[in-house]
């Protein structure tokens, strides 16, 4: 089952989401904005997959997620007004579609399911940080198992999950060093469940990652 946010709606809804956006793309490896922005436009993933980034006052990145296919990014700004949160960039190429908070405003009254969709992305999101929260307490390779699996995308023909992270950027999310890191994801690799690639890990065996992992 689709639970992004595109996936809760029905094709009326799509289609009239379609009619109040504008259609953007970018780079991989593009800037969409960077955190502390002004914007309050959202923007709908449509293909491609893009990193959400937080950095504190000395510079250090803290990668948050990665959103994909089917997601809304900048709900936040858009409903409080507020100044980014955090930054997005392009991991490939990703096109999308962009809704200034009027017209996502006039959306939501016209069509309360698009309301009621952003409403449980928001109450998702929130789990989720606590959730990761949660994770940086248990053992090693448990919480980089659910991490992996957290942020794993997988296109629609394709049977391998896709973790496109750095290990510096997925150490950060796990809460743990590089080193041991390291250690975890080799012991998977070993097992013939991941494969690591130069900025990103693939998923061979979902079910043997969740059972060797506990989760």
């Amino acid at each position: 089952m689709d639970r992004s946010f595109s996936g809760m709606l029905t094709v009326a809804d799509r289609t009239a989401l379609r009619s109040a956006a504008t259609r953007v793309e970018y780079a991989p490896g593009s800037v969409i904005c960077h955190q502390g922005d002004p914007s309050r436009n959202v923007l709908v993933v449509s293909h491609g997959r893009v990193k959400v980034s937080r950095f504190t006052a000395t510079g250090e990145e803290n990668v948050l997620a990665v959103r994909g296919p089917g997601e809304i990014i900048g709900e936040l700004s858009a409903v409080d007004g507020g100044c980014r949160t955090a930054s997005l960039v392009a991991v490939d190429r990703v096109c999308g579609l962009v809704l200034t908070a009027q017209a996502l405003e006039k959306l939501c009254h016209a069509r309360p399911a698009v309301a009621w969709a952003l409403l449980r992305v928001v109450v998702s999101r929130h789990r989720a940080t606590s959730d990761q929260q949660d994770l940086r307490t248990g053992p090693s390779l448990y919480r980089v198992g659910a991490v992996l699996l957290n942020l794993a995308h997988r296109e629609a023909d394709d049977m391998i999950a896709t973790v496109p992270l750095s290990q510096r950027e997925l150490a950060g999310i796990v809460g743990m060093s590089r080193e041991t890191l390291v250690r975890c994801l080799k012991v998977l690799r070993e097992a013939g469940i991941i494969r690591t690639r130069r900025n990103g890990v693939q998923i061979l065996r979902e079910e043997e990652l969740r059972s060797m992992c506990g989760i």
